[in-house]
């Protein structure tokens, strides 16, 4: 670090070691040329197309298309899907290894919220249906089991039933929020050194280059360490198993510090004194709200 940059006191923590998986969400751009001389692909086409099925620009659906058959092959597909989320959601595991089952679990409440909110009658109709799939009933259950919980009756009214489901669905926008600081904790051990500190000759040479995966990798973690902040604020952060204040405290620690280094190498002050008082309010009293 040169002479006049800003410098925040050293700090040592040990090394936390989560085992999670990181997708690299960056792809090469293919791109693809046109012969001129290439016959137009709707003429080439047309004479598969079935009788009757015009080969100009598809019609967009609308609600009037969904019937109680479709909804109900797409509620049987996502509910035990859900109940899988669940699972691992009572057993606290919020490991990036279950990232992809939370966003799933989560498309698929959202599913039940849709289809009771665009058409409540199908819902109704699909009651039989719900009743008889165990893995449905199962959902049905948990949704309805929370609303009682809360307001210490079952739901009655349709909108009712959506506000069940609603509260389940906060679950596991609970659960997506502590797996993706899970993935970005593994990011941040890419820019480690050994002893478990900011590898800043590496992070110096990676901005310089305007390497793509790590400034793609520093928006992550602005966004996570943003995410863990309003966590601490709330007090219900355990992130994996047997993960808790301790962990979440060092991962903001170090990828403050790093996002300290690469604003201040960047130019932007503003953004580097904010993170160096980030860093040194959580070195200093470590926060710890269980």
């Amino acid at each position: 670090m040169a002479p006049n940059d800003k410098k925040i006191d050293d700090f040592t923590v040990d090394l936390f070691d989560i085992d999670v998986d990181l997708d690299n969400p960056l792809a090469d751009e293919i791109r693809a040329t046109k012969d001129s001389t290439r016959p137009d692909e709707k003429e080439v086409f047309a004479d598969f197309l079935p009788s009757g099925i015009p080969s100009g620009e598809p019609k967009k659906r609308s609600s009037k298309d969904f019937n109680p058959d479709m909804d109900s092959l797409l509620l049987t597909a996502q509910s035990p899907i859900i109940l899988e989320g669940m699972q691992q959601y009572t057993q606290g595991n919020f490991s990036s290894t279950n990232h992809s089952v939370y966003l799933e679990a989560l498309n698929g409440i959202s599913l039940y919220i849709k289809i009771l909110g665009r058409n409540p009658n199908n819902y109704n109709k699909l009651k039989s249906l719900i009743d008889s799939d165990t893995d449905c009933k199962e959902v049905e259950k948990i949704a309805f089991g929370l609303y009682q919980k809360k307001n210490g009756s079952a739901p009655g009214t349709d909108q009712e039933k959506i506000t069940a489901f609603e509260l389940f669905e906060s679950l596991f926008k609970e659960a997506v929020n502590k797996s993706s600081i899970s993935n970005s904790m593994r990011i941040l051990k890419k820019y480690l050194l050994l002893s478990g500190s900011i590898d800043e000759v590496r992070v110096k040479d990676l901005l310089m280059k305007g390497n793509r995966e790590f400034i793609a990798d520093v928006n992550n973690l602005i966004q996570h360490v943003n995410l863990a902040l309003e966590m601490q604020k709330k007090g219900r952060y355990e992130i994996a198993k047997g993960l808790k204040g301790r962990d979440l405290n060092i991962f903001v620690i170090k990828a403050s510090y790093l996002l300290y280094l690469y604003s201040n190498l960047s130019g932007n002050d503003k953004m580097a004194d904010y993170y160096a008082r980030v860093h040194n309010n959580f070195k200093k009293y470590f926060i710890i709200r269980e």
